[in-house]
């Protein structure tokens, strides 16, 4: 049997949107109309004729179809500012609401209770492919997905725009000459292979895939929710896979996709939400990993390597501004929509994130820098909060039921009793016999609307 799809299999050139969707014409309907005709509309209301714009929103308002509400938001993205005037006009008749901002529009579609028309998931496909037709295997009919499309917006850059990191070239920390001891890095250690990521290097990639300690990982940064995240990058059978930045966002958070499937997967979840790893509920394994000064990494792991600067800078075919500090720059005042808000802390303020059992918690960072050491119970399991104040690394363990103080610098405690424990990156390891303290590998910071956003039942530590 012959599929039938909403365009043809390869897109028109060199023609307008609407070439790929007016196939057939529209005439007298009742209120509701069909997926075909809806999105024909829409395409004319996005055309540069003034006419066909006055006409399609003529007959949109008409219809009164509130289920077009998210596609005519998906349009207007991509609809000239001089071009918006009937598209607002439109939206505002179906919604009665009143807005000027694309984003506050995709706001208004993410706290709505509304349905979206059939086949919505082939115009998503459309739109996307105006930038990059690779989006194909990712939005198709039929696909797979756990979180609302509606809320998925485009970052503005194709798939693999933003370039990763792949297996970069490493160097001793001896030969790192060009890192500072006061910048930030990623640490990781795995079966004793360490390795630094320096910060610099994520802000502009936001994705690298590497291999530590024989373990095939990926670190996804989304550096608009300051969130940096480990995973085990293995496929159910034990193959290691990759990821790359899909140019895509929800909640204003990256979402990555794996280079064999075509998934999408959430960076502050490990969890893939559209396509084929999504339908077979496939969630990535946090690894531990530190955010941290290298001065500090480097004096804990002498042994570690680091990124070779050169080979970071041939894996782009962008000119790149390695300077700490320079993509935040470039990327100052870059905001996306994000419908759930608290103003219980500040909207960028850094919170130590943590998930246990169910049971999200947000710690804020400045405090528990402060305090050292922070004791509690999230999800019914006793944690630990160990924090350097010079470096601002938090790490976070079960505590098992002691009660910890520092001891001779912040590697040290001892515990109620007199007896000593070594902070490490993997557990809490007692000076005698008895078992280790495990990590707790999902700990990782965030900015507050970040994590709010998904985790809207949050609780806040006071200190």
């Amino acid at each position: 049997m012959r599929k039938t799809t909403l365009l043809p299999s390869r897109p028109c050139l060199g023609l307008a949107l609407v070439c790929a969707l007016a196939l057939v014409p529209l005439q007298a309907r009742a209120a509701e109309l069909t997926p075909q005709e809806g999105y024909t509309l829409i395409a004319n209301l996005m055309s540069e004729n003034k006419d066909d714009r006055r006409a399609a929103a003529d007959e949109l308002i008409a219809a009164d179809d509130v289920t077009l509400v998210p596609a005519l938001v998906d349009a207007y993205f991509y609809t000239p500012l001089l071009h918006r005037p009937e598209m607002t006009e439109v939206l505002t008749a179906l919604t009665g609401e009143e807005h000027d901002s694309y984003y506050d529009w995709v706001e208004y579609v993410g706290g709505a209770d509304i349905d979206v028309k059939d086949r919505y998931i082939e115009w998503k496909q459309l739109l996307l492919r105006r930038r990059d037709a690779e989006y194909e295997k990712v939005f198709y009919a039929g696909a797979p997905h756990k979180i609302r499309l509606e809320e998925i917006v485009s970052g503005g850059v194709p798939l693999d725009g933003i370039p990763s990191l792949d297996d970069v070239p490493l160097v001793p920390a001896k030969k790192a000459k060009y890192l500072k001891d006061d910048e930030l890095v990623f640490g990781v250690e795995i079966d004793g292979d360490s390795r630094a990521y320096p910060h610099r290097f994520l802000s502009w990639h936001e994705m690298l895939n590497d291999v530590v300690g024989g373990q095939p990982v990926t670190l996804s940064y989304c550096t608009l929710c300051g969130s940096g995240i480990l995973y085990a990058a293995e496929s159910p059978s034990g193959e290691r896979r990759t990821f790359g930045t899909s140019g895509l966002l929800y909640r204003s958070n990256k979402l990555m996709y794996d280079r064999d499937t075509y998934s999408l997967w959430s960076n502050i979840t490990g969890e893939a939400v559209v396509g084929r790893a999504a339908g077979e509920n496939q969630r990535l394994r946090v690894l531990p990993m530190t955010l941290t000064t290298w001065e500090e990494w480097r004096s804990q792991h002498p042994d570690t390597t680091a990124l070779d600067i050169d080979g970071v800078r041939k894996a782009s075919p962008f000119a790149f501004d390695y300077v700490p500090g320079a993509a935040d720059e470039a990327r100052k005042g870059v905001e996306f929509p994000v419908w759930q808000k608290s103003d219980r802390l500040e909207r960028n303020a850094e919170v130590f994130a943590l998930d246990l059992n169910g049971a999200p918690k947000a710690y804020p960072v400045e405090k528990v820098t402060a305090a050292g050491l922070v004791h509690d119970e999230l999800g019914g399991v006793g944690i630990v909060l160990v924090a350097n104040p010079d470096s601002g690394a938090i790490r976070a363990y079960q505590s098992g039921g002691h009660t910890f103080e520092k001891a001779d610098g912040d590697f040290q405690l001892v515990d109620e009793t007199g007896a000593e424990w070594t902070v490490t990156e993997a557990a809490l390891e007692p000076a005698g016999d008895g078992p280790s303290l495990p990590r707790l590998a999902h700990g990782h910071i965030a900015y507050w609307f970040g994590w709010y956003g998904f985790h809207p039942q949050t609780e806040v530590w006071e200190g």
